[in-house]
């Protein structure tokens, strides 16, 4: 299901007149009772695309912050394996010259 399905959907801005109307004549009828909750329920769907679109990007903001912080653990083991193999060079080039 895709959150953004008719984000581009304004189909209650033609309306508007009609309700404006409503509001401030102080009558309501079926009609404008339909209309408050036709506005409710866009409402509705708007705020929560709203919500999923917050949701999204603090999870993308937290997976790349994940991502940082695995790339600098990585790079910290790959730099002791560096030094623990340069140690172990030296140990076997010693070794070597003593030998006789």
């Amino acid at each position: 299901m895709d959150p953004y399905a008719g984000a581009g959907n304004w189909t209650m801005i033609p309306s508007m007149p009609t309700h404006t109307d409503a509001i401030e004549n102080g009558t309501r009828d079926q009609h404008s009772d339909a209309l408050v909750n036709e506005l409710n329920n866009h409402f509705e769907k708007c705020q929560q695309l709203l919500n999923s679109i917050s949701g999204s990007i603090s999870s993308k903001a937290m997976t790349v912050e994940g991502q940082k912080r695995k790339l600098e653990e990585s790079e910290q083991l790959l730099n002791q394996r560096r030094d623990l193999l340069s140690k172990y060079r030296n140990s076997v080039e010693e070794l070597v010259k003593s030998e006789p």
